[in-house]
């Protein structure tokens, strides 16, 4: 009965250990930080953190399948086995990775678009429209709106209206996407985007994006801008990031828990948008 015991308790340990691995650049050995990783198998996503570590605790096949995504590197794909080999994993920067040259016409006649909620709402409706905890707050939590084009865009800047953050610290990364049966598809930025935010910042927050040559094409209808977050500091449990709400038939709340889950729409509306000049 002691070695039965004995063999349990060994095969439950075995079962809780984690694999680490820690990602960096190829040429600057660098970490890097904030890349997806992706557990088919699992249908889960994690963040891998500033020092380019990541850890796997759920139970894996020797074979499972794990996909690396990381801004401005290429897409790297190894298995459970490999990992096990060589913790240390190199990511090539891509050469792919330049956006599409767009030149508006010269000719064209300039107007400015605000794409979005701009009103920061009277308070009278507050919600937690975004909720993070401790434990699982690498998994890549997503939130944002879809909006209608105007015309050939180059986008200005962004602006979000926090009524209250509850976390200490949220490092959220601003992403654009085209739209494909009403939901976001392709990202359209190339650089990475990031926002920090502590619980001390309240009201408009605005970022510039005026270097980033961000251009939504003519040809696309409706686009995409959300918030994601890659990292967090925490004085609780979890924390929510509070919005002024109101209900709405468009520029609708979309969100999704990791990159494995399908986008979901609420019909309110948060106080979030895009500045863009507009040629014409």
């Amino acid at each position: 009965m002691k070695k039965l015991l004995f063999l349990l308790f060994i095969s439950f340990v075995a079962k809780a250990q984690s694999v680490q691995g820690t990602l960096i650049n190829s040429e600057t050995k660098e970490p890097i930080a904030y890349a997806t990783v992706k557990i088919n198998d699992l249908k889960k996503s994690i963040l891998s953190k500033t020092n380019g570590t990541f850890s796997l605790d759920e139970e894996l096949k020797e074979n499972s399948l794990i996909e690396i995504e990381a801004w401005g590197f290429e897409k790297k794909q190894i298995t459970l086995s490999d990992l096990k080999k060589n913790k240390i994993l190199e990511l090539t920067e891509s050469v792919e990775m330049l956006p599409e040259l767009i030149i508006p016409p010269a000719n064209a006649k300039i107007s400015y678009k605000n794409y979005g909620r701009t009103n920061e709402g009277s308070g009278m409706m507050v919600a937690e429209a975004q909720t993070y905890r401790k434990e699982d707050y690498d998994k890549g939590t997503e939130f944002g709106i879809i909006v209608s084009n105007k015309g050939l865009s180059e986008l200005q800047s962004f602006h979000i209206h926090l009524k209250e953050n509850q976390a200490k610290k949220l490092i959220l990364r601003l992403q654009f996407y085209d739209v494909k049966n009403g939901k976001p598809n392709n990202r359209i930025n190339h650089e990475e985007i990031l926002l920090s935010i502590t619980n001390k910042d309240a009201g408009w927050l605005v970022l510039d994006l005026t270097e980033k040559n961000i251009f939504i094409d003519s040809d696309i209808s409706k686009f995409a801008f959300t918030l994601k977050l890659v990292d967090a500091e925490f004085d609780s449990d979890y924390a929510s990031l509070l919005f002024n709400i109101s209900a709405s038939l468009s520029n609708q709340i979309i969100g999704r828990d990791s990159e494995f889950e399908e986008w979901t729409k609420i019909p309110m509306s948060i106080p979030m948008y895009v500045k863009a000049k507009v040629y014409k």
